[in-house]
């Protein structure tokens, strides 16, 4: 079994990033709370750090089993939501920059 260490100086910064970009505080994001910017913040990790599902399930306090929901989720709403994508993009443009 391959050991994945999740890079949480990465997670932070990209946590920061996305709370500019959607205008909310951090504490949304890592709270027990499901909501949309710790959806986009798990499809965002998926997508660039390739992290298992249960990696980012321990990580953000939701089942393993729901990971692949939300990765379709976020796929579906950037393909139908105005602006959506536009959003994502300037978070991959932050945390690159920093």
């Amino acid at each position: 079994m391959k050991t994945i260490t999740f890079d949480t100086v990465h997670a932070e910064k990209l946590e920061l990033a996305i709370s500019l970009e959607f205008g909310c505080r951090v504490s949304e994001i890592v709270s027990l709370r499901d909501s949309l910017v710790k959806k986009v913040v798990v499809f965002i990790l998926s997508k660039t750090k390739k992290y298992d599902a249960r990696v980012l399930g321990a990580n953000y306090q939701i089942s393993y089993l729901y990971v692949p929901t939300v990765i379709t989720e976020m796929e579906y709403l950037i393909k139908t939501v105005p602006g959506f994508e536009i959003k994502i993009e300037n978070v991959y443009q932050l945390i690159a920059e920093k």
